[in-house]
């Protein structure tokens, strides 16, 4: 024991007990009237002496520890308290408690304030106070919420998005805008309707402001409903589910209940994009294992203007499903808005990790989420609609549709905390913070920049706790840099497996001095190869690294003899690689059906990427792997945000059919009564100037004559009439020497008036005895 510590009196133990249990119940004793204290007290007043204790730092030089805990039993006796010891580590900070069965009264406590203010050894002092703090767990009275596995994995931790975490810090999207491009969103129901915006919604089915889906029972338009309920469902409702994002706000465009143009595709995709951040878009072309399709000129042209000017100039963000032919062979790199430069392409695992039998490989795959699987294995829990036969709640909506939503929920959380993130911000993090998952499936492979990547999961699977960390504390990436080869004519054979056509293209120093890439990001290759059977063709690219990307997979559906036509494939696969280098394609037929070759017509490689060097990415990841812990997330943290470009948003009206149709007819009808109305002027002045008299001489006409035409000479003046004498003989008029004085009124010169020509006046306001006749 310290010394000058007040040592507790000898006291005899009773006959029967053991010295040393007497002594723990004389301690238990003391200890009482504090607890009694904790547990009845409600504030100062009743408190008496702060109800516990003071905490003090001692103003004393470094020393010995010996000496600094006498000097704190020396302030504590002065106060009228007892030294409890030191403050955990603290260097000089101690606790001081009052006397077991000392008085609890107001005037005590200013008695100790009193004394340690005035001690010349206390530096600082506080009384200790009871602090309410409850446990960081996150709550729902939805029914189904245990159910969704996919947020909380009880029966098997861990394999979840690991969102819990960052709901408990209060990390939920708030201030964030996704819109659901579907079928439909039923907004009215319990799920939807506290989140629901209305202002980032429209019908371009309808043409109206409404995207209610048409309760049709044959095509069941739930879609948009279930993936909005992934995103954005209230919490604490008593009702169905919980989502990702449920501080969010949900938006519909209703696009698929009806013909689809690529004009409209290009509205909805940029349709309120300075209101809706996050475009959520889980459908795309046929995945029959045979087509290639994407967007067309309008659709694509619309992508490209979102991530330049949405978001206030941050980008709007395009997450797009892999697709669902993977039981067909299919692949997403013939799907256009997946092989996109501009979409976040998300494709799915069941709740083992492993790669269901609907999901589809590519090259581009950024990351995967969970989804459903196999009927053994649980789907996503969702809201659902309740028209017709719906509930308002499913419990079997799956499919790469049910892994997009999720990730634009994901992607929300991260707007919440840097809303200033571009959609490149959002690759990058993506491609950084993904995670690998062990599925025998998955052909993992490293590539130069430390980066791993697999034709099946992507970069791996998404973390929540992952991606909101190093959103946190992202800063931008450079400007998108890109360089395009000129189109390379080739018309090689193509030949049959084992064998294959190998074409190169070096990409110098120089080629990207001008851009400043150095690193990459997408990689882009658009070929043109006629072939008598498309699915036979198998093409691959090899970066400089000689990271290989299986870009146009075989597909035993695809019979389609018109090969490819300046179709664009692209790759994520050499994400973080320097760009200089040399660059292979290899194609190859590996079909037996057709024994005539193809022919690789002419082909043009693109690429996309930044100034970062490979020293700042590797940077980059031990910065965000740092951020991990938490320890930034809090609301004390936070990085600057610029503002963002003032981009007004479209127009709110738009012109209907029937509003287009009116303004025809309209049109129609004022162009039919102008014409006629100019032509009963025409008419009626060719009837006046017909029947035009004159009085003081004969009326001319300024016309060109033959003589003048051949010559070229100016107008010449020409009678038209003759005055009648009044003895009915006809004199001719002299000819004027120029025909400037004979124009009518309004064809006169600034310098000549008109009532000095009175001849030439309309015929009612002629006056005189003569008449002239023309």
């Amino acid at each position: 024991m310290p010394k000058g510590r007040p040592r507790v009196a000898h006291v005899d133990a009773p006959p029967g007990l053991p010295a040393c249990l007497w002594l723990q119940l004389a301690g238990l004793f003391l200890l009482v009237p504090w607890v009694m204290g904790l547990a009845g007290t409600d504030g100062p007043g009743a408190q008496g002496l702060g109800g516990l204790s003071w905490a003090v730092h001692l103003d004393s030089p470094e020393g010995a520890e010996e000496a600094l805990e006498q000097q704190a039993d020396a302030v504590a006796r002065a106060a009228g308290l007892l030294n409890a010891g030191r403050v955990g580590e603290l260097h000089g900070y101690y606790v001081f408690v009052p006397p077991a069965g000392q008085q609890r009264a107001e005037a005590a406590r200013q008695q100790v304030e009193a004394v340690l203010a005035g001690h010349e050894a206390v530096r600082w002092h506080s009384e200790q106070r009871l602090l309410r703090r409850a446990k960081r767990s996150v709550h729902f009275n939805d029914p189904k919420y245990p159910q969704q596995w996919h947020l909380n994995n009880r029966r098997s931790p861990g394999r979840d998005i690991n969102v819990t975490g960052v709901w408990e810090r209060n990390v939920t999207g708030r201030g964030v805008t996704v819109v659901v491009v579907d079928d439909g969103v039923e907004h009215t129901i319990q799920d939807i309707a506290p989140n629901y915006s209305p202002e980032g919604s429209y019908d371009l089915n309808s043409n109206d402001p409404d995207p209610m889906p048409h309760p049709d029972a044959e095509s069941g338009n739930h879609h948009g409903t279930r993936c909005a309920g992934e995103i954005a469902a209230a919490p604490n409702n008593s009702f169905c589910a919980v989502g990702v994002a449920f501080g969010s706000r949900i938006a519909g465009i209703r696009v698929l209940d009806g013909p689809l143009t690529d004009s409209m595709e290009a509205v909805a995709f940029n349709k309120h994009y300075q209101i809706n951040d996050i475009y959520s878009c889980s459908w795309g072309p046929d995945d029959d294992g045979k087509t290639v399709d994407g967007p067309h000129q309008l659709g694509r042209a619309a992508l490209q203007h979102g991530v330049i000017a949405g978001r206030r100039g941050f980008g709007s963000i395009f997450v797009v499903a892999s697709g669902n032919g993977g039981q067909h062979g299919d692949n997403c790199n013939y799907d256009g808005y997946a092989n996109s430069v501009y979409t976040v392409t998300i494709g799915a695992v069941d709740e083992e990790g492993r790669m269901p039998f609907y999901a589809e490989e590519c090259a581009s795959m950024l990351a995967v989420t969970f989804s459903g699987g196999d009927k053994m294995l649980r789907s996503i829990v969702t809201t659902d609609w309740d028209l017709q036969k719906g509930t308002g709640c499913t419990e079997g909506h799956t499919g790469t549709s049910a892994a997009a939503p999720l990730a634009a929920g994901m992607i929300a959380l991260m707007l919440q905390v840097r809303p200033c993130l571009t959609w490149r911000d959002v690759q990058h993090i993506i491609v950084f913070t993904a995670t690998q998952y062990e599925d025998r499936r998955a052909d993992w492979v490293t590539n130069e920049a430390g980066f791993s990547h697999s034709h099946q999961h992507g970069f791996g699977l998404l973390n929540a706790w992952r991606l909101v960390n190093a959103a946190k504390i992202w800063t931008s990436v450079p400007y998108l840099a890109s360089y395009a080869s000129p189109v390379l004519r080739e018309d090689k054979a193509v030949p049959r497996a084992p064998h294959a056509l190998e074409v190169l293209w070096n990409v110098s120093r120089t080629d990207l001095e001008m851009s400043g890439l150095k690193t990459l990001e997408h990689v882009a290759v658009t070929v043109s190869i006629s072939h008598p059977r498309r699915g036979s063709l198998e093409l691959t690219l090899f970066c400089p690294s000689g990271m290989m990307s299986l870009i146009g997979a075989p597909r035993g559906m695809d019979s389609d003899p018109n090969g490819f036509n300046d179709w664009t494939f692209s790759t994520v696969r050499c994400w973080g690689e320097r760009a200089r280098g040399t660059y292979r394609l290899v194609v190859r037929d590996v079909g037996d059906e057709t024994p005539q070759a193809g022919t690789l017509r002419q082909w043009q490689l693109t690429l996309y990427g930044s100034a970062w060097t490979p020293v700042d990415i590797r940077d980059r990841q031990r910065l965000l792997e740092s951020a991990m812990s938490g320890k930034y997330l809090h609301d004390g943290f936070t990085l600057p945000c610029p503002p963002g470009l003032k981009i007004p948003e479209e127009d709110s009206y738009t012109i209907t059919p029937n509003t287009l149709k009116t303004l025809v007819l309209v049109g129609s009808f004022t162009i039919f009564w102008t014409v006629y109305y100019m032509l009963e002027i025409y008419l009626s002045q060719r009837k006046v100037a017909s029947r035009r008299v004159c009085r003081s001489g004969p009326c001319h006409w300024p016309q060109r004559s033959q003589k003048a035409r051949e010559e070229g000479t100016e107008l010449e003046s020409v009678p038209l009439c003759n005055r009648k004498d009044p003895e009915g003989g006809e004199t001719e008029r002299e000819d004027p020497a120029t025909t400037s004085g004979l124009l009518v009124p309004d064809l006169l010169s600034p310098d000549r008036s008109a009532p000095e020509h009175p001849h030439h006046l309309p015929p009612d306001l002629l006056q005189g005895e003569e008449e002239q006749i023309c």
